[in-house]
C-alpha cells in the first residue's frame, strides 16, 4: 500500500558544499584560485536567491520479479538488472523526485549569455543544491521510519534502468501538479535542475554499495571522467 507524503515546499538552502561544486568541476582535494572561488561565491548567492525547492515522495511496497521491480499499486515495473541489485532485500521504497525549479534555469540562461566561465560554475553548484535538497528528504524519510534501513538513492536511467522510463516514474508521483516537474523529448526533466529517484526500504541493515560514477549527479560533465580519470568518491 503506498503512502502520500504531502510536503512539497518546506525546503531552504543556506549555503551550498563548496568542496562538492569544486570536485564536480575537477579540482579534486585541490583549492580552486582566488579568482574561481569569488566566482563561486557570487553563484551560492545567485543559486539560494533563485531557487524555489520544491519536492515529492510516495513510499510503496515492492517485488522483485522477472519482468522488474513492481511497485504495488501502480503500473510501474522498472526494468534491468542494476535497479534489482540495488534493491536486493527492500520490501519497500520511496519514489522521489525535486526540483530546484524553472527560476534556476532561467538564471542558468542568463549567466551563460553573459558570462560563459561563470556559468559553468553556476551549472555545477545547482547541481549541488539539487542534490542537498535530495539528503534533506533522505533525512525526512529516515526520521519517519527510525527502525528501518535505507539504500543510497539511484536515479532514472542510472546503470541499465531505462531512462525512457522517466514519463512512467514522474506519472506515478504526479509531479507535473504537483512540483511543475514534466517530461521533454520522452526523457529529459524539465525544469532540468531537478532528480528522480528510487531509495529503497529494509527491515534489515543492507550491505553497503558503492556508489561509482553511475550514481552521480554530475557523471556526463564530470571533468574528470573527460580526462580519463575518477574522484575517487
Amino acid at each position: 500500500m503506498k503512502e502520500y507524503i504531502n510536503m512539497f515546499d518546506d525546503i531552504t538552502l543556506t549555503e551550498l558544499n563548496k568542496q562538492e561544486g569544486a570536485r564536480y568541476l575537477g579540482y579534486g582535494s585541490e583549492k580552486p584560485d582566488d579568482r574561481i572561488m569569488k566566482l563561486i561565491d557570487e553563484c551560492e548567492s545567485e543559486i539560494i536567491a533563485a531557487a524555489k525547492p520544491r519536492y515529492i515522495y510516495k513510499l510503496f511496497d515492492i517485488e522483485t520479479t522477472d519482468e522488474g521491480v513492481v511497485f504495488y499499486g501502480t503500473n510501474l515495473i522498472l526494468k534491468g538488472s542494476s535497479i534489482k541489485a540495488h534493491l536486493t532485500g527492500c520490501n519497500r521504497a520511496a519514489c522521489i523526485c525535486a526540483t530546484l525549479s524553472s527560476d534556476m534555469d532561467k538564471l542558468i540562461r542568463v549567466t551563460q549569455v553573459k558570462d560563459m566561465a561563470k556559468a559553468v560554475i553556476m551549472d555545477a553548484f545547482a547541481g549541488v543544491a539539487v542534490e542537498q535538497v535530495c539528503d534533506k528528504i533522505e533525512e525526512q524519510i529516515k526520521d519517519m521510519l527510525p527502525d528501518k534501513y535505507l539504500t543510497y538513492r539511484f536515479g532514472i536511467g542510472y546503470g541499465d534502468l531505462p531512462l525512457e522510463q522517466m514519463g512512467e516514474f514522474l506519472a506515478v508521483l504526479g509531479t507535473s501538479k504537483t512540483i511543475g516537474v514534466t517530461v521533454t523529448g520522452g526523457t529529459m526533466m524539465s525544469p532540468t535542475k531537478s532528480v528522480a529517484c528510487i531509495v529503497g526500504i529494509s527491515d534489515n541493515q543492507i550491505k553497503s554499495k558503492k556508489k561509482g560514477c553511475i550514481t552521480c549527479n554530475m557523471r556526463e560533465k564530470c571533468q574528470f571522467r573527460v580526462k580519463g580519470e575518477r574522484c575517487g568518491f
